[in-house]
């Protein structure tokens, strides 16, 4: 087979494969995630967004939307959705990803905050109900260790008109 022959052959396939991939750079796959460790957060107006956090079901570990609440007339939270890979080892226990969906709906800045709360670590009713909040140490209690206590995570969130 001659060197042109071959050309002749491999470019209608080339150029399927230029098409394919070219696709695919303009489209998105859904919205936009952030994980914990990105606090600063820009959106356009009209866009969803989800905020991933890891979660440890073995430790007794639960992550909530707290108070105060992001101002509505900037994002609105529309759904949380949660996956865990059960632990073989161990019943009732593994890791996973919980993942919490907004819609930037108008333009400004605001805050969501998060809550990661360990077993025992927080009080109220979460999702179901009533913010959640740290749960007190007792007074005379030893102030527990760093993983056992709940802690905020604060995302600021800037939408932007397109």
């Amino acid at each position: 087979m001659t060197s042109a022959t071959l050309r002749r052959l491999a470019l209608p396939a080339l150029s399927a494969l230029l098409m394919t991939v070219l696709a695919g750079c303009g489209s998105s796959t859904g919205p936009d995630t952030y994980e914990l460790g990105e606090k600063d957060i820009q959106v356009d107006e009209g866009k969803e967004f989800t905020l991933s956090v890891p979660v440890d079901t073995a430790m007794g570990e639960w992550w909530y939307l707290t108070a105060p609440k992001p101002d509505p007339d900037v994002v609105r939270r529309t759904d949380k959705r949660e996956e865990i890979k059960a632990d073989d080892d161990a019943v009732g226990s593994g890791s996973g990803t919980d993942s919490f969906d907004f819609k930037a709906v108008g333009p400004g800045t605001t805050k969501i905050r998060l809550i990661q709360c360990p077993r025992g670590a927080c009080t109220g009713g979460g999702d179901a109900g009533g913010p959640v909040t740290p749960s007190p140490v007792p007074s005379g209690s030893p102030t527990p260790a760093k993983k056992y206590r709940a802690t905020i995570h604060t995302y600021t969130v800037t939408v932007r008109k397109p």
